[in-house]
């Protein structure tokens, strides 16, 4: 696997926006299509790569009105890629932007793309609510007549969260711990200026309309303790163990990676950072969604002929932390190389752009590290799992 090729799909960069809270943070005056359109200027301005050279941009979106295509497609042309550069948009839930790198990298594989971007976008604050992500259009004849299985496609995220908590007893306490955790880790991270190697500055507004710059991700919570997250009231059952203390946050954000091959990168004069090995997704049970990563992860080791512990960190994202727990001790793992910078508990999780987000955060620690091998792995709505594994060359 160490041996170069120059047909390997390399990273020549990956970033992205801070993530901030919905509604109330740094970058809730901010609509998707401004979002994407800085992360994609901020990643061509560090990277340095010719905007002119790329060819497609893939967008993953989960809840843009229309697919976000339009919006996307705006925000690449004011971006001042040209004409050549195509736009497309992909939904597979939390995952898409993930998928978009493993769809990218095939574009570029089978030669009908040479550069390309794989990107993410997410303005939860313009676009989950009030319908929160489950469709209000679907015609109840057809409900009532599938299967259990079908129907609990449309469960909310929370209750697949208490699901998994009850099936597989992860009980509130190894939560509360969990996301604590999370919090000090990534405060960690971003006051020591960690951080700040995988994140693009934004322009955002202010309520007067005021330019502010925001560059730093605004919903960890520094003081984060067991007792403060352990006094928090469940939110979806009377009776259940996921609250907003121990549940990713609703967030806002956009994520980009650039893609080529390495003769194409040597060719250009490009420096990768990183090789794109594969990714796998997996079928889990709907109503238990949040296990798809124990999942995915095996089958992506499996198919390159890897332990988890040839891995030396794995960016797992937080959905909930019942989910987390259950991925990690499931499949053995060492919690030390697990979100080693904390996760989406802390950090938040902009559902299109969190695929991205990951491998931006992935491939900071290794360099940080000096390590080689990487996984990044988050469970998708509808019953998935989709992992990804990553070669540092930075």
């Amino acid at each position: 696997m160490l041996k170069r090729s120059a047909k390997d799909i390399v990273v020549l960069s990956a970033l992205r926006t801070p993530v901030t809270k919905s509604v109330k943070g740094g970058l809730a005056p901010l609509y998707p299509e401004e979002l994407l359109y800085q992360v994609l200027v901020g990643s061509i301005s560090k990277s340095k790569v010719d905007p002119t050279l790329i060819d497609d941009v893939l967008v993953g979106t989960v809840l843009q009105t229309l697919g976000g295509q339009k919006a996307s497609s705006l925000a690449v042309k004011k971006a001042g890629f040209p004409i050549k550069t195509t736009v497309n948009t992909i939904n597979r839930q939390c995952a898409s932007s993930a998928q978009a790198i493993t769809y990218s990298a095939g574009s570029i594989l089978s030669g009908e793309n040479k550069f390309a971007i794989a990107a993410g976008v997410e303005s939860m604050t313009h676009d989950y609510f009030p319908h929160r992500g489950i469709p209000q259009r679907i015609y109840q004849p057809f409900l009532e007549s599938a299967g259990e299985e079908a129907k609990n496609v449309l469960t909310p995220m929370g209750i697949t969260s208490e699901s998994v908590a009850e099936k597989f007893s992860v009980c509130r306490k190894a939560q509360d711990e969990f996301a604590v955790q999370s919090h000090l880790k990534a405060s960690k991270a971003s006051e020591s200026g960690h951080f700040a190697h995988e994140i693009v500055p934004v322009e955002s507004r202010t309520d007067t309309n005021e330019t502010k710059l925001v560059n730093k991700d605004d919903g960890i919570r520094p003081g984060s303790t067991f007792e403060k997250l352990s006094s928090l009231k469940p939110v979806f059952k009377e009776d259940g163990v996921t609250t907003a203390g121990n549940s990713s946050q609703i967030s806002d954000g956009a994520s980009a990676v650039i893609l080529t091959t390495r003769e194409n990168a040597e060719k250009y004069g490009y420096k990768p950072i990183a090789r794109f090995v594969g990714s796998s997704v997996a079928g889990v049970p709907s109503g238990l969604m949040g296990i798809g990563p124990s999942e995915a992860i095996p089958q992506l080791l499996e198919r390159f002929g890897l332990t988890h512990k040839d891995i030396d960190i794995f960016e797992l994202n937080e959905a909930f932390a019942s989910q987390s727990i259950y991925c990690i001790d499931k499949l053995g793992l060492d919690y030390e190389k697990v979100n080693p910078y904390g996760g989406a508990i802390a950090i938040g999780h902009p559902l299109g752009a969190t695929g991205g987000r990951v491998v931006s955060t992935l491939l900071n620690g290794l360099r940080a590290q000096q390590k080689e091998l990487g996984v990044i792995s988050m469970c998708t709505s509808t019953g998935q799992g989709y992992a990804g594994l990553f070669l540092n060359e930075n």
